[in-house]
């Protein structure tokens, strides 16, 4: 059967680059070497990225380069641009103190994608004809076929303001999640109990000037339901799995999930551990481990249930997350790098989706979803 193209919901591409010093231009197992330990505790790698010594002490197995895209035909990604206003701690890689330096942080993400997109490794989606072309040049790729990039941030606090919006829109960005992990700029993300605070009502008036998506990941469930009350135009959660199969606020609620799909929204599934293993429960650190025990097969959990709420496979698709501040280490225990995703597809058809519904979670929803919010 011929592969599909794939739309990845959520990719840290920028962080990956420039937080763990990863090429992502190069083969996986060229950045596999650069990181592996050996005897003594430094690779041997002539271009050894533990010999060069960095902020960073832990690290995890990367699964992500645009290499192992292209051989699985992930031809279009929604990556972030990616930085928080949070009190900085060992265990919060993106947090910085003021919302400037998270500006400039946003910047330098998004100076790294215009160099990909210079070296000819990516192309900006910023429209319905740009997001056409890219699923038309991925009808028959080659090996050198730029993967699409439709710009998302992950929490607004990059974004200074009401005034900014449109420089950002400029610049491709079409997703935005007001919250992240903690209380941020404009409001209580996952792992604190509150809602928006003024500012965001401000900001929420100026996206909506615009094509702009309000992503739901990561919104404080009173966050989320300000969202929903305010914000007239399209939402979507980009990378989130179902609180009922894995409790956790991190997690949607039935009642969010319905609320989604009723506004047209589609719900990217995460193939992370912590987000697919019952045992893990976000707000207690307890049942927090360091190795997978969960196959690719839990996240068809995940769409089953989605679907039996919603009634159809129409609000469903990748948001995969892999390699956002994890690695293999945490990634399903029969997944060994991002080309894998055309095998979970297989999945899908042996749990008895068909053509149609396969074809939807793989690219369609996406394609839907953005051409709508676009149109």
């Amino acid at each position: 059967m011929r592969e599909l193209m794939i739309i990845d919901g959520h990719l840290d591409m920028a962080y990956n680059a420039l937080f763990y010093r990863r090429d992502l231009t190069q083969p996986i197992y060229t950045l596999r070497e650069r990181e592996d330990s050996v005897v003594g505790g430094l690779s041997d790698h002539p271009d050894s990225l533990e010999q060069r010594r960095g902020p960073q002490a832990k690290r995890f197995t990367p699964t992500v380069c645009l290499p192992e895209m292209r051989k699985g035909r992930v031809g279009i990604m929604l990556s972030t641009i990616m930085c928080r206003v949070q009190n900085p701690q060992d265990n919060t890689h993106n947090a910085v103190r003021t919302q400037d330096v998270a500006y400039a942080r946003g910047q330098s993400h998004l100076a790294y994608y215009r160099a990909l997109e210079q070296r000819g490794e990516i192309r900006f989606i910023k429209s319905v004809a740009d997001l056409n072309a890219c699923v038309a040049d991925w009808e028959n790729p080659s090996s050198h076929t730029p993967v699409g990039l439709i710009l998302s941030m992950e929490s607004a606090d990059p974004i200074l303001g009401p005034d900014q919006v449109g420089d950002w829109h400029a610049a491709g960005l079409r997703s935005v999640s007001l919250t992240h992990f903690g209380a941020n700029t404009y409001g209580h993300g996952t792992g604190t109990v509150g809602g928006l605070y003024p500012p965001a009502y401000a900001l929420m008036d100026a996206l909506a000037e615009t094509d702009i998506a309000l992503d739901l990941t990561h919104a404080a469930d009173l966050t989320f339901w300000q969202i929903l009350a305010y914000w007239k135009g399209p939402v979507h959660a980009s990378h989130c799995n179902c609180r009922a199969l894995v409790p956790g606020q991190r997690h949607l609620s039935d009642d969010m999930i319905r609320a989604i799909a009723d506004r047209g929204g589609v719900i990217g599934l995460v193939f992370a551990e912590q987000m697919l293993s019952p045992a893990w429960h976000w707000g207690d650190p307890r049942t927090h481990y360091a190795a997978a025990t969960r196959p690719m097969r839990a996240v068809l959990e995940h769409i089953d249930h989605l679907c039996e709420l919603t009634g159809s496979t129409a609000h469903v698709a990748y948001g995969t997350d892999l390699d956002g501040g994890f690695g293999l280490e945490l990634s399903p225990t029969d997944y060994h790098t991002i080309a894998d995703l055309q095998r979970f597809l297989s999945l899908m058809r042996e749990h008895g989706y068909g053509e149609d519904d396969t074809a939807g979670f793989a690219h369609g929803n996406l394609i839907r979803f953005f051409t709508a919010a676009w149109q």
